[in-house]
């Protein structure tokens, strides 16, 4: 099984259920600016589900353009070592999902971390706009 999300933004109510519980799950409390995960509405379209794509995102742009190496692979996620970056904002302009986000209290970047295999967002998430990825054929919608 690879590493990553199944995202189905058409699946999407946009009730960002998501968000806070990413939020609440990385920074103890429900604040959208902290989330890790963002739902940008297009209506009538259906939004973006932006969240780090893991496996799908072949070149992983954020880690050639970090000036001090603080991004890296680790078990197949994509980690920022917040003591390492410098909030330059390299990687949230590289970021071809635009998955990488500046904490506003820590003003360092962030993204997923996949919760440790097991996504608050994932369980939040009531339609099914962003599950487990199964195996390779799961691609976004």
């Amino acid at each position: 099984m690879g590493v990553g999300f199944k995202i189905v933004p058409e699946n999407c109510t946009e009730c960002k259920r998501c968000v806070a519980a990413c939020a609440l799950a990385k920074g103890g409390y429900i604040q959208p600016l902290i989330s890790r995960i963002g739902i940008d509405k297009r209506w009538p379209e259906a939004p973006v589900i932006r969240v780090c794509r893991f496996d799908d995102c072949d070149d992983k742009p954020c880690i050639a353009v970090c000036p001090v190496e603080a991004i890296h692979l680790q078990n197949g996620y994509v980690f920022i070592d917040e003591d390492t970056c410098i909030s330059c904002g390299a990687c949230v302009s590289a970021c071809p999902y635009g998955a990488i986000f500046m904490n506003d209290k820590t003003t360092v970047a962030i993204n997923c971390d996949f919760c440790g295999g097991d996504p608050a967002c994932v369980k939040e998430c009531v339609t099914a706009a962003i599950s487990l990825k199964e195996d390779d054929s799961c691609q976004e919608a």
